[in-house]
């Protein structure tokens, strides 16, 4: 008897000691999941992409990479608003989180060459294309811009611009870049223009100009369209100027000195390059292009969209310094307005002016000659 009493006082014990175990194991008494490092990645991943700006300047990050880091910082959000997440989802989520902003930071822009570049305006700053406003050098020198009326002759003379070409404002308009983002690039007509004041780092003996440019449908008599071309010049012919002639094709000016040695009476060691890309037509004018012209060593070279079209290899000399007489540097018209003269003799005489009709963003320029591999990295980092 005093056997089965034992059995059954064991049995009870055994029953207890199973409840005991199972209580204590029980999901209430699982240690919560920590949510800390989660959290403190996201407020840290949230700051990066909000002060963040895409754009082709130094500091910016290439386009697309603040929707990719966002969507990253999403999902890690989604890891802490499920309740039912786990101690190893949390820990994940924090890596792949964190490999996310590696990947946005690595995106970050890498400038071209940015000991010799020299001026950089991309017109992204612009809330307003008002006479007098200041647009932004990106390239750390300070040569900013300033909106600029075009010179009255081009929108009063008769037959300029083309007839049914209709100006409503020779001040330049905002108006869509090639990605489509509104505002962000600076449309030109009837002499329209951006004026740099003269730096001689503008002047350089050499250099590089690149550019992008969506010139307008040709409308009207194509005899004029000597109108539609100056896209960036200092004192046009007589220092340097890039243009798209009617061939089409992008032409560029420059004045050169130190061509001959002047022996034998010879006063002048100076001449003029007229060159254009000297192959093919751009054939879709109407549509974003990238342009680049370099300018040195005996060589103009002409680029189109990422490629090298031509190399002229018969230019030697250096463009000429306009100290001595500055003129300053003009987007959109080839002198600055108030540079024009009604004086036949002078060399400023406006009825020699050109304009460009069109929308122009993303311009630098470089006192250096870009090799065509940095010419194809600002192309590909760039593109639309």
């Amino acid at each position: 008897m005093k056997t089965k009493k034992l059995k059954v006082l064991l049995s009870a014990l055994m029953v207890m000691l199973l409840a005991w175990t199972i209580n204590s194991c029980s999901k209430s008494d699982v240690a919560p999941v920590n949510f800390t490092s989660l959290t403190d990645a996201i407020t840290t991943a949230t700051t990066l992409l909000n002060g963040a700006v895409e754009g082709t300047a130094t500091g910016d990050y290439t386009r697309g990479s603040k929707a990719t880091l966002a969507a990253a910082i999403t999902a890690a959000q989604a890891v802490v608003d499920n309740k039912a997440s786990t101690s190893q989802q949390v820990t994940a989520a924090v890596a792949q989180l964190a490999a996310a902003v590696s990947t946005f930071q690595a995106a970050a822009v890498v400038p071209i060459d940015p000991t010799n570049l020299a001026g950089q305006w991309t017109f992204d700053e612009l809330t307003s294309a008002a006479a007098g406003t200041s647009v932004k050098d990106y390239s750390g020198n300070s040569f900013n811009g300033k909106i600029t009326a075009g010179h009255p002759y081009f929108s009063t003379t008769p037959g300029l611009p083309w007839s049914g070409y209709t100006v409503t404002t020779n001040l330049p308009t905002q108006t869509a870049d090639r990605y489509g983002d509104a505002n962000k690039a600076l449309h030109f007509t009837a002499g329209a223009n951006v004026e740099i004041p003269y730096n001689a780092a503008l002047n350089p003996q050499q250099m590089s100009i690149s550019l992008w440019a969506k010139a307008d449908s040709l409308p009207g008599d194509p005899a004029k369209y000597w109108a539609n071309n100056y896209m960036i010049s200092m004192n046009r012919w007589n220092g340097y100027k890039f243009q798209i002639q009617d061939t089409p094709r992008p032409f560029f000016t420059a004045h050169a000195s130190g061509v001959n040695t002047p022996p034998l009476g010879n006063s002048s060691d100076s001449t003029y390059y007229d060159r254009d890309m000297n192959v093919g037509k751009i054939t879709t004018l109407s549509k974003w292009h990238h342009y680049v012209v370099t300018f040195g060593g005996g060589h103009e070279v002409f680029y189109v969209d990422g490629f090298l079209v031509y190399d002229w290899n018969n230019v030697p000399g250096t463009i000429v310094n306009l100290s001595a007489k500055p003129v300053n540097l003009v987007i959109g018209q080839d002198l600055p307005t108030g540079k024009y003269s009604t004086d036949s003799n002078s060399p400023y005489y406006v009825n020699y002016g050109a304009y460009f009709i069109g929308a122009i963003d993303e311009v630098r320029v470089y006192k250096s000659i870009l090799s065509a591999t940095q010419v194809t990295s600002i192309y590909n980092l760039e593109k639309p």
